[in-house]
């Protein structure tokens, strides 16, 4: 895919259960949702991908969340960027990017406020959908 897609949201966390949680959140909320486990799954994912919206944990093995939207913002011009983070230092971190699309976000981020942080760069804010069994 060359052009970006439109409301793809690809969230990267080595942690694989809060990936999860995430997507599933917002995939309830009608997103189009990819995951990725790390920084080297997440890199070939962007360039086959060319989501709207990056969502990444900041502390990774191997290479962080900074180096990676650093390399996603050359990969995907205009890609917005969320870092999220429990690390107290992380803001001074997130602000050795100087990416004008990215925002930190903290973790555990609760799920309205991670639909309505989405929902501000992607268009109207979406509520989710009841499970189906």
């Amino acid at each position: 895919m060359n052009a970006r897609s439109g409301d793809a949201i690809l969230v990267v966390d080595d942690e694989r259960s809060l990936a999860d949680t995430m997507a599933e959140i917002l995939e309830r909320a009608g997103y189009r949702i990819y995951t990725a486990y790390g920084a080297a799954e997440a890199l070939e994912r962007l360039q086959e991908l060319r989501p709207a919206l990056l969502i990444t944990d900041v502390m990774m093995p191997g290479m962080d969340g900074v180096e990676l939207a650093r390399k996603a913002s050359r990969l995907c011009p205009g890609i917005r960027i969320f870092l999220i983070s429990g690390h107290a230092g992380a803001a001074e971190i997130a602000g050795s990017v100087h990416e004008p699309r990215l925002d930190l976000l903290p973790k555990p981020i609760p799920p309205e406020e991670l639909l309505l942080r989405v929902g501000s760069v992607l268009g109207a804010p979406r509520t989710l959908r009841p499970k189906t069994l």
